[in-house]
């Protein structure tokens, strides 16, 4: 018998020609080939044990043909989750079970229609469509904005495609279907002979003098100066025939207009001798542009448009014609380019107006939809911070011009404002209710957006100020709501019996017959002795017209109460009869205005319902009448008096009982022009005190005097000299010690040293009051109604002086001359101040007819600007948990039909119906529309497989298409399917496991090594989630921390191997016997390449994939059948060899010594090799191990080399052992020991 040696020598000398052998054995070809044709038809783990040929052949590879019997115990293990260290095959002490599983997809991940990663892809790139288009709007402005500056011609215009399509998609037309020259037709074209959508020839508004062109474009050329024919070019036509020569062309003023113009030169600054040399000189002789290097000097160089000004005519040299001046294609073009080079009416294409016209309209046609409504309620778009800008100026240019609010409410970008501005939704359609119905506006919690305008119930704009405010109105709801519940408290009560027993005891509490007098309108001037007999007598009650009254309480004729004084059904009548009051007072007091010469106050008084109401729920005394009532309402000093100043402070009403006229003291520019000085006073205080180094040098610079004074409100009697004192006291007493507190200086005005005047928490502590003191400010600005009365508030004042640089001494008289003189104001620098407000010479205020206050508007537009990019950010979120709803694992989408429905018809729910559908998500997300995949289209690409190169999906060459169905997994039969992924399940569970043991196998037990393992950790949890968000090998090899994992797991140094050595290895063909990866790189990465799903494009492919086992796994399957095989087949013969084969193949794998001990032929190999007893194997397992590691490295088991050598070894001492014929070989290898 050969020797184990000798055997092994020969066989590892050429492994692969000794596989091959194998491999071509008529039974093991045959076997392979079965294995191969059938494998992925199996359809599930019975399926594959029932096939006995398929089960033994994938056994055996694995070194399991003794276990092929217990076919139970297999199929725990292959329906093992491998991701799961606790699952069966996991718990195995034994790897090969892990290792057979790991080869088979029988516990692949669940077939999912997009995974979790998958979706938040699509929904990150839905979200960031939105900021994208608004960052693409942005710049596409900014480019118009400053090209459209340099156009002078139509012929610049449309010559740059940038600036045409933008110009066309301002006004909706979409650019791929507009000829360029038709465009440049209309833009050259008289306005006047132009119309929009052609109405029909009967029409008698038809002018068959028009060319009518469609409103967007009769709209676009309304926005552009371009020089109109005129008839220019027919004149030409008409009368260049009759030029019999150049003279003739010079001498006429219209012909030689239209001759320069037509190659863009300026006839104004034209020299005619110049222009008769080029038009006679020989063509030949004429150059354009001079060259910068190298002229021809034979050569006149003329300049381009000369040169082409002197092809368009036929001129002899003394400057006749023979025949005519042009031939009739030289006059064409002449014609034809006079409208595309004649320069602009002006100079400039268009005006300021004009260009912002079509910037604000690109803006909003482009701006990207959110939802569509299908005219169900206003569409919602995403607003852009410079949509937002735009929408701004247009509300504040718009706002005072509305005179009801129907005007408001019907224009569609002002009602989208006030509903943003308010938080209301966009498709909410009872914004007129709100702005009108104080009673409805609180119902919905919109008292906000009501309080921000002056519209009276009937649409319409109050000419006075509210007799009670909104809130004042709230107060006055909040005190029936009050009384409502007293009473019924006391009628029915919600534990126990009413405490009112009999009618006196009811009569003889105020609020309750206040309450029943109010409730039936009976006024409260109405007897109790009457209501008595009402509430008892049901038939003086019938005569005297309240049986109802009668009728809603339970009283007997002699007063006493039959069960309840009141069923639940009478209080809830009678409750309702107060509430409608409730609403009545409201409705009234939101209109309550003077009327004529009769004073609001006594408008009020006259209505009994108003007043019964009033006093019912504010219970004032029956002995207070109606005159002093009125007293109360405009007096306070009266109020007080009486003790009812809450009644008067509740109420605007004067003392003549009139209320305020709504004067227009600032426009939204001018509250937003004094709010910008103020802002710059800040400015300059933070900018400049840093380089303050002394008291005098602070309080000498009159902007930060003022600046101190207004934020500690130090009034004007405190002299420079007395805040000298105060800033310098070294005490830190006295009233101003806070103010001393925010500053730093000595008692000789120095700054202390090593200090600022002010620290960066001083300056902020002051800026804060500043702030503070500056909102309450104006909030009180808005409510002047003269001169005076600004005057006449220290803090309006104080504020004026310190934003206007104002000296603090400033006295109101001066200050009343700059407010309401402009040239006084001129004249003492402060007309920027005068400007900021209307007030009249006399002091009085213009009456304002607009439907908010200068503060009233700029107080929406702050709300705007807060909430406009959050409402739509909200609604998207919406639309994206209903995307997450829809898509749903367990009761979502199913396959691609329930994919491709609408929101309509996928559910019950009525919310979701205009939000986008499903598939018009996923088309937005990738940057298409229906207009690039119409919805059967759609349907096609999302069945069919992005991964195939030659497929349907690569047939439209559009990465956004296959990026778009990669975002899917549907099979070919609309169903789920298993996602695609660069490594399999099972693999990264095997690179994951293999990586921890790499990274500690030559640890010892101890911290160093809990540190280690805890690290792996980290880097396996990283590559377990970042794996699945792999899309190509360039995403693979852009990560580090990816490749170092996947190389440590296969035993390799990272550190050897760049990024680019990596590609070149993977992008090597596996199949090509001369290719970098079968000839240079190491053997393990032929498993590594083979592992990952990447194709030759370094794409992801399917192609590798297979349904019961990946091309992968099957082909080291195959590999390893043959390989078990060769060892089975030597170990007949030797099991020496069987062993030394079996050693070199699993060496590679051994992490743990542990792994040694727990494999009977590895630790027979180690025994044999080493001539260890057979005694230790019952020492202790902590001792063993201690011993192999005296005789084994792990690191040498990852070296090939060193693996042979102790492979070989152990042949030699296996021979020995076994007493096989030594060769001399053999004996020089042992040493000729025995």
């Amino acid at each position: 018998m050969i020797t184990a040696s000798l055997a092994y020598t020969i066989l590892s000398r050429d492994m692969t020609k000794s596989l091959d052998r194998v491999a071509n054995q008529a039974q093991v070809k045959k076997d392979a080939q079965y294995y191969a044709d059938n494998i992925n038809k199996v359809k599930n783990v019975d399926d594959f044990l029932g096939d006995y040929k398929l089960y033994s052949y994938a056994m055996k590879a694995y070194g399991l043909d003794d276990m092929i019997y217990a076919k139970a115990f297999m199929k725990k293990v292959l329906e093992s989750d491998l991701t799961n260290a606790n699952s069966f095959a996991n718990k195995l002490s034994d790897t090969r079970y892990k290792e057979f599983a790991a080869a088979f997809n029988f516990n692949a991940p669940p077939k999912d229609i997009q995974t979790d990663a998958q979706e938040d892809d699509l929904i990150g790139l839905y979200k960031q469509s939105f900021a994208d288009a608004a960052q693409q709007t942005a710049t596409e402005t900014k480019y118009y904005s400053a090209q459209m500056d340099g156009v002078k011609t139509v012929q610049d215009f449309v010559g740059n495609s940038r600036l045409l399509n933008y110009a066309l998609k301002s006004v909706g037309i979409d650019p791929t279907y507009m000829s360029k020259d038709y465009v440049a037709n209309v833009l050259t074209t008289d306005i006047s002979k132009l119309g929009g959508n052609a109405p029909d020839p009967s029409d008698p508004a038809y002018d068959p003098t028009k060319t009518y062109v469609g409103d967007k474009l009769y709209a676009l050329a309304q926005q552009f100066n371009f020089k109109p024919d005129n008839g220019d070019t027919q004149y030409f036509r008409s009368n260049i025939g009759s030029v019999q020569s150049v003279d003739d062309l010079l001498a006429d003023p219209r012909l030689r207009t239209v001759a320069l113009q037509s190659v863009g030169i300026d006839p104004a600054t034209a020299d005619n001798a110049f222009i008769k040399m080029v038009l006679t000189s020989d063509p030949a002789t004429l150059g354009g542009d001079a060259p910068l290097n190298n002229p021809n000097p034979s050569l006149n160089y003329v300049g381009d448009k000369y040169k082409e000004l002197r092809s368009y005519f036929n001129f002899n040299a003394d400057g006749s014609v023979n025949g005519s001046a042009q031939n009739s294609g030289q006059t064409d073009a002449v014609a034809e380019l006079y409208a595309f080079r004649a320069p602009a009416v002006g100079g400039a294409a268009q005006t300021a107006t004009q260009k912002n016209n079509v910037i604000e309209q690109y803006n909003i046609k482009t701006a990207p939809q959110i939802v569509d409504r299908d005219g169900t309620a206003s569409d919602v778009y995403y607003t852009s911070p410079a949509m937002s800008d735009l929408n701004k100026s247009y509300y504040v240019s718009k706002i005072g011009t509305i005179t009801n609010v129907d005007q408001l409410v019907n224009d569609k970008r002002l009602a989208d404002y006030v509903r943003s501005a308010f938080g209301m939704d966009p498709g909410f359609t009872q914004l007129k209710s709100v702005l009108t119905d104080p009673a409805y506006a609180r119902s919905v919690d919109l008292g906000d957006a009501y309080k921000a305008f002056n519209f009276k119930s009937d649409g319409t704009i109050s000419p006075t100020k509210r007799a009670q405010s909104y809130d004042q109105l709230t107060g006055m709801v909040n005190a029936a709501s009050n009384v409502s519940g007293y009473f019924s408290n006391k009628m029915v009560p919600a534990s126990g019996p009413s405490t009112i027993n009999n009618v006196d005891e009811l009569l003889s509490d105020k609020t309750l017959t206040s309450y029943i007098k109010d409730a039936y309108g009976l006024g409260q001037d109405f007897s109790n002795a009457e209501l008595k007999n009402i509430l008892t007598d049901s038939a003086y009650a019938a005569t005297a017209g309240h049986q109802d009254i009668h009728d809603a309480f339970n009283f007997n004729a002699d007063g006493s109460v039959n069960g309840t004084i009141q069923s639940a059904a009478q209080l809830k009548g009678i409750n309702q009869l107060a509430a409608n009051n409730a609403s009545y007072y409201q409705a009234k007091l939101a209109d309550l205005s003077n009327n004529g010469s009769t004073a609001a106050v006594d408008v009020f008084l006259a209505d009994s319902k108003l007043v019964s109401f009033l006093r019912t729920n504010l219970q004032i005394s029956d002995t207070i009448s109606d005159a002093t009532l009125r007293s109360i309402l405009t007096d306070p000093t009266v109020a007080a008096a009486q003790g009812y100043s809450d009644v008067y402070q509740l109420f605007n009403f004067r003392q003549d009982g009139t209320v305020a006229q709504n004067t227009l003291s600032q426009s939204a520019d001018q509250v937003a022009a004094l709010n910008k000085k103020a802002d710059d006073a800040a400015a300059y205080y933070g900018r400049t005190m840093p380089s303050i180094s002394s008291v005098d040098q602070l309080l000498g610079d009159q902007k930060l005097n003022n600046y101190i004074r207004y934020a500690f409100s130090i009034p004007t009697s405190v002299s420079d000299t007395d805040l000298r004192s105060i800033l310098t006291d070294q005490s830190g007493t006295g009233p101003y010690d806070k103010v001393k507190a925010a500053f730093n200086f000595q008692a000789d005005g120095t700054v202390v040293p090593g200090l600022p005047a002010q620290t960066t928490t001083q300056m902020a502590s002051l800026n804060s009051a500043a702030n503070i003191r500056e909102q309450g400010t104006l909030d009180r600005m808005g409510d002047i109604n003269d001169v005076d009365q600004l005057l006449a508030d220290s803090s309006l004042t104080d504020y004026l002086k310190m934003a206007y640089g104002l000296a603090y001494d400033t006295s109101n008289a001066e200050l009343k001359s700059i407010l309401t003189d402009p040239a006084y104001a001129a004249s003492v620098g402060q007309a920027d101040l005068n400007a900021a407000f209307n007030f009249a010479a006399d002091g009085s205020l213009p009456t304002s007819t607009s439907p908010q206050t200068g503060e009233q508007t700029t107080n929406t537009s702050d709300n705007y600007g807060a909430r406009a990019n959050n409402q739509g950010n909200d609604l998207i979120d919406r639309i994206v948990a209903n995307y997450k709803s829809r898509m749903d694992d367990a009761n979502g989408v199913k396959n691609v039909n329930d994919f491709m429905k609408t929101n309509k018809t996928a559910d019950t729910l009525l919310g979701n119906d205009s939000y986008p559908d499903l598939y018009q998500m996923a088309l937005q997300a990738y940057g298409l529309t229906t207009n690039d995949v119409s919805r059967s289209t759609m349907r096609k690409l999302l069945v069919s497989d992005p991964y195939d190169p030659k497929g349907y999906v690569a047939s439209f060459k559009d990465d956004r298409i296959t990026k778009m169905v990669r975002a899917f997994n549907f099979g070919a039969d609309g169903k789920a399917a298993e996602p695609m992924a660069a490594l399999s399940a099972a693999t990264m569970a095997k690179y994951a496991t293999d990586y921890k043991s790499h990274v500690t196998m030559l640890m010892k037990d101890g911290p160093a090594k809990d540190r280690a393992s805890k690290d792996a950790t980290k880097e396996v949890d990283y590559f377990g989630k970042t794996i699945p968000t792999v899309t190509s090998l360039d995403d693979f090899l852009g990560d580090k921390r990816l490749t170092d994992l996947v190389l440590k797991a296969n035993g390799l140094d990272p550190k050897k191997y760049d990024k680019d050595t990596l590609k070149k290895i993977f992008t090597s063909d596996p199949d090509d016997k001369k290719s970098y990866l079968s000839t240079t790189a190491d053997a393990r990465f032929k498993e590594i390449v083979a592992s990952f799903n990447f194709g030759k494009d370094g794409n992801l492919t399917r192609a590798k994939m297979g349904t019961v086992q990946d091309k992968q796994a099957e082909a080291n399957t195959q590999q390893q059948y043959v390989q078990m095989t060769l060892e089975t087949q030597e170990g007949e013969k030797n099991d020496g060899v069987r062993l030394a084969l079996y050693f070199k193949r699993k060496a590679g794998d051994v992490t743990s010594l542990y792994s040694i001990l727990g494999d009977k032929a590895l630790y027979q190999v180690v025994q044999t090799t080493y001539s260890l007893p057979a005694q230790i194997s019952s020492m202790d397992v902590a001792k063993q191990v201690d011993l192999l590691g005296r005789f084994v490295k792990l690191e040498d088991l990852q070296d090939p080399k060193k693996v042979d050598k102790l492979v070989k070894r152990f042949a030699a001492m296996y021979d020995i052992k076994n007493n096989t014929q030594q060769s001399p070989a053999l004996q020089l290898l042992t040493g000729g020991t025995g």
